[in-house]
């Protein structure tokens, strides 16, 4: 059985219905979007995968996926009846990990599917939410495309958070996993420090942070809680 989920995102109910009855029965977490604002509202779910159809009754699927990349990091296989190259290449540009156009074969989607599901799995050192990237291999963090330069603690804050995104980490257990290494004693007017120094470097507005968030009279959560 699969611990995968995905967000099916197309306004044919029957081939709505159809994917999703075979999907799970291979053992998919599936959930199912007729219109853009449907799917929208299912985001909060963190899918592993969204097909996503491109002609919707309320918005077009390109704007959709540009959305759906702003708001969490997931992988997109466009179903369509658009079949022209220029359609192909505009899906792959704003962001589809893959491309399938109707009529298509159920067995042929599956095997794409697990494809692209397979090399997310690959990519997971490379982590994406709204407008910051981190690269867990070269440990480079980006926001808005540009790379921000980080001293040594603040990369280890980045890694802490992000693994742990959706927990409350405690001022104690952030300063035994940061400085641990080093063996020297660090108050908590240094995490303070540091932590007002980071934000400076990737919030829009440091003094209401929306990524480093407070938890008063706890610790810290990293704002992607999924």
């Amino acid at each position: 059985m699969s611990n995968n989920k995905i967000l099916i995102i197309e306004d044919d109910k029957l081939l709505n219905e159809g994917i999703a009855f075979s999907l799970k029965n291979d053992g998919y977490d599936i959930f199912q979007a007729f219109n853009g604002e449907e799917a929208k509202s299912l985001l909060d779910r963190r899918p592993n995968l969204i097909i996503l159809d491109i002609n919707l009754p309320d918005t077009s699927g390109f704007k959709l996926c540009t959305y759906i990349r702003e708001s969490i990091n997931t992988a997109i296989i466009f179903l369509t009846a658009k079949d022209t190259e220029e359609d192909t290449i505009k899906g792959f540009k704003v962001g589809g990990d893959d491309y399938v156009t109707k009529p298509f074969s159920l067995p042929v989607l599956k095997e794409r599917i697990k494809a692209v599901l397979n090399r997310s799995k690959k990519d997971n050192n490379y982590y994406v939410w709204r407008d910051i990237s981190f690269d867990f291999n070269k440990l480079i963090l980006t926001k808005n495309n540009q790379e921000i330069p980080l001293t040594a603690t603040e990369i280890k804050l980045i890694q802490l958070f992000i693994k742990n995104r959706g927990r409350v980490l405690t001022r104690n257990q952030i300063l035994d996993r940061v400085w641990e290494i080093e063996g020297d004693f660090i108050d908590e007017n240094t995490l303070n420090v540091n932590i007002r120094r980071l934000r400076k470097k990737i919030e829009d507005d440091p003094t209401k942070p929306t990524i480093i968030k407070t938890v008063f009279g706890i610790g810290y959560i990293w704002g992607d809680e999924r």
